[in-house]
């Protein structure tokens, strides 16, 4: 299920990886709810690119 915050998350996305806790802060939402949001859009999103390493998880979107 799509979170009501996951608009916002997609739009502080750029071509410059961020991490959910950057992604938190800039938008004052706690962590969980931003790594959630952002999993779901790199999911079911194109353009929105994940990558994991052990404990860094990196977001960003491309231009599709």
């Amino acid at each position: 299920m799509p979170s009501k915050y996951e608009e916002a998350v997609y739009n502080v996305l750029t071509d410059e990886p961020a991490t959910p806790n950057e992604v938190a802060k800039r938008l004052g939402i706690n962590y969980k709810t931003a790594k959630d949001a952002l999993m779901h859009l790199a999911m079911t999103k194109k353009g929105v690119r994940y990558k994991g390493s052990s404990k860094i998880h990196l977001f960003w979107r491309e231009e599709v």
